[in-house]
């Protein structure tokens, strides 16, 4: 037998309606729940409290599943640009559609790096923001990024990072719309420049979806090290000399780690003292509108020069011409430089540097003074040579020369030609100048000076050159001898005379002698005919003429005893008068005539002081004698000192006529001795020997005779005839 059992029917409608009825009855008594996740990325938990207001219950990590795969579907934060921007940058002074982005580099030091996220895809807000940036080698967080007691809350970002750059947006992104989230990265010096592939994980909250705690997504984020460019610029060629046409080279150099782009140099400001204005008119042409430009610019002004690398240069060049009043200056160039910087933005900058303008050399044109001495001497009363040079010593002709000798004394006059011109002087070339000047006798002993000035044109300008030429103005001193006489006096002959300064100044320490001439050559020879006629003239017999006679000159009464001859050496002298007297048979001794030389003509006699025109007798003892009558010229050595006390030596020459003279007795300053010639000398021992002889023997006779008349019968009258006829014998 078959059972038939009824079909069961499940409605899901009628289950729902079942079940939605206890669980809106529920809801109805029991508090609700809200989550939401914090500023620091935590999930906070609400309830209502007991009085009806909500309260904190719970605090957890989001530990949501991280997504990694940003697909079509995906919606959420995404990155869509990242850059570094100014310290103290944030959401609400960053404008998005315009950012500021800034040059950062390897070392720069603390900076901020901005990332810009997108809402993408969803139809939710999203809030309560946090991503943490994994930081590639070369930086390192800094900030609150680096606070280790914050990175406590931080659990879930060490699935990505162990130090990671934090950052934090507190409002609320709508669907679709962007945001700007800062990141505090310390950039240190071994850093790179370039991009880095890096992520960063950010959690958020959406708005509105019921039971969601929190999400997470591993973002990538481009983090770019740009570099940054700096620009420098100084000159390769900075001397120049003035009135020229010179190159300029200058470096512009970029000594940053980007590369400068689109770089255009134009020059603003040439030749202006530092301060002057200057600018840039269209096309880049330079308007100088200072009135102190002191160089032109005669080359371009405008360099395209487009890319420099980073640790590299270009130089640009042009030409200057400076004027004559920048010589001895610096002058500024001041260059207006525009590039696009790492980022590509197009910046302005402004660079001085400078020129140095050489000085005109010194003394271009020279003037010295042509004499025998550096300091010219000018003589009084008289006209005196005054003789200089012109030279050009530049590496540039001079035209147009004109040079005028000034004195700065009324007392000094300039008789010659007092100005000069001259056409052309090239480098090199000299030329001189002479004139006469004529100086007062006021001036004798004391100094006084001459302007030369030269005014000429070089390089096409006008310029001025001077020299003040000191001199001396000493006196003229001119000797005169003249009244010349030979004469004697005293038993001496003398040539006298007058010596006269005829000059305007006083001669110094005068002394006078004679010089060498035909006076002296006669007394010389004459000296020496005199000398050989003594050598072969005196004899012994002379001085006896017999035995007897010579006896009786001995025992004569006042006769002359014996007279010295002439002989050689310079002046005789006259013998002594003999002390035996006149016998009766005449004088006793006659020796030959001897002379000697005297010293006395020899030697320079002092004057002194020699004033002008007052004469001073001069008298030189002199042995004229021997010497034949007649004129003769004679010849005197005059020695004086000037106002310099310069010594200066003049022979004067003149005539004196020497009349035949008697012989002249020796001078009393000389010894006996020496007036008696040497055969003199002999015979008078010989001659006293045998008179001594004679009487001795005369003696005997006569005793022998007396004792013959006392002896015997002699007759004493035989005696005395014997006697008688011996004397007569």
């Amino acid at each position: 037998m078959l059972s038939t059992r009824m079909p069961f029917k499940f409605s899901t409608r009628g289950l729902g309606v079942k079940l939605a009825i206890p669980l809106l009855i529920v809801m109805l008594f029991v508090p609700t729940t809200l989550s939401t996740l914090n500023a620091y990325g935590q999930v906070v938990t609400v309830v209502p409290s007991g009085n009806g207001h909500l309260g904190i219950v719970q605090t957890q990590d989001c530990f949501a599943p991280l997504t990694t795969i940003l697909d079509a579907t995906y919606a959420g934060p995404v990155v869509v640009d990242s850059y570094w921007v100014d310290q103290g940058t944030s959401s609400a002074t960053d404008v998005t559609s315009n950012p500021v982005k800034k040059e950062i580099g390897p070392g720069e030091g603390p900076s901020v790096f901005a990332v810009v996220f997108n809402n993408r895809g969803t139809a939710y807000s999203i809030t309560s923001i946090t991503a943490f940036l994994n930081l590639p080698s070369g930086f390192s967080p800094t900030g609150e990024s680096a606070n280790p007691q914050l990175l406590q809350h931080y659990n879930q970002a060490s699935r990505v990072a162990t130090t990671p750059a934090i950052g934090n947006y507190y409002g609320t992104v709508a669907p679709g719309a962007s945001f700007t989230m800062y990141f505090n990265i310390n950039v240190l010096p071994t850093a790179k420049v370039g991009t880095f592939a890096t992520t960063a994980v950010a959690n958020y909250v959406q708005v509105g979806v019921v039971g969601q705690q929190c999400t997470s997504a591993l973002l990538n984020v481009p983090l770019v090290l740009p570099g940054k460019v700096v620009l420098d610029a100084s000159t390769v060629i900075s001397d120049l000399a003035p009135q020229s046409k010179d190159s300029i080279s200058i470096a512009i150099e970029n000594k940053g780690s980007a590369d400068a782009t689109g770089v255009v140099a134009t020059i603003v400001n040439l030749g202006n003292s530092k301060g002057g204005t200057g600018s840039s008119g269209s096309g880049g042409s330079v308007v100088l509108q200072s009135s102190t430009t002191q160089i032109v610019n005669l080359g371009p002004n405008t360099f395209n020069l487009g890319t420099i690398p980073a640790k590299s240069k270009a130089v640009i060049s042009t030409t200057v011409y400076p004027g004559t009043a920048a010589s001895g200056s610096t002058q500024e160039v001041q260059l207006q430089i525009d590039y696009q910087n790492a980022w590509g933005k197009l910046l302005t900058t402004t660079i001085s540097t400078g020129l140095v303008i050489a000085p005109n050399p010194a003394q271009s044109l020279s003037l010295s003074y042509l004499g025998n001495t550096s300091t010219p001497v000018i003589t009084a009363s008289a006209l005196d040579d005054l003789n200089f040079a012109v030279a050009n010593n530049s590496t540039d002709p001079m035209s147009n020369i004109l040079i005028s000798l000034v004195p700065q004394s009324t007392s000094v006059s300039v008789v010659g030609p007092s100005t000069w011109t001259i056409t052309d002087l090239e480098p090199g070339d000299r030329q001189i100048l002479t004139t006469k000047v004529y100086a007062a006798n006021t001036l004798i002993n004391s100094p006084t000076s001459f302007t030369l000035t030269a005014n000429y044109v070089s390089k096409g300008q006008t310029q001025t050159n001077s020299l003040t030429l000191g001199t001396f103005v000493v006196g003229d001193i001119k000797l005169q001898i003249y009244g010349l006489t030979a004469s004697s006096a005293g038993g001496t002959s003398n040539l006298v005379g007058n010596l006269l300064n005829q000059g305007s100044t006083t001669a110094l320490y005068t002394t006078v002698q004679l010089a060498p001439s035909q006076l002296t050559s006669a007394m010389k020879a004459a000296r020496l005919a005199n000398s050989t006629n003594n050598q072969t003239g005196h004899s012994f017999g002379q001085s006896a003429q017999g035995g007897d006679q010579g006896f009786q000159g001995v025992q004569g009464t006042g006769g002359q005893g014996f007279q010295g001859g002439q002989g050689a050496g310079g002046q005789g002298f006259q013998g002594g008068q003999g002390g035996g007297g006149q016998g009766r048979s005449g004088p006793g001794f006659q020796g030959g005539g001897g002379q000697r030389g005297s010293s006395s003509t020899n030697g320079p006699q002092f004057i002194g002081d020699l004033s002008p025109d007052s004469p001073i007798p001069i008298n030189v003892p002199l042995r004229l004698n021997s010497l034949p009558s007649g004129m003769y010229q004679v010849a005197f050595k005059v020695v004086y000192a000037d106002d310099l006390k310069n010594f200066h030596t003049v022979i004067l020459n003149g005539t004196v006529f020497v009349a035949k003279s008697a012989p002249t007795t020796a001078p009393q300053s000389e010894s006996i001795l020496d007036q008696i010639p040497l055969p003199v000398i002999i015979g008078i021992p010989i001659a006293v020997a045998v008179a001594i002889a004679f009487i001795i023997k005369r003696k005997r006779s006569a005793k022998k005779k007396l004792s013959l008349l006392t002896q015997g019968d002699t007759d004493i009258v035989s005696i005395f005839d014997g006697t008688k006829k011996e004397n007569e014998s």
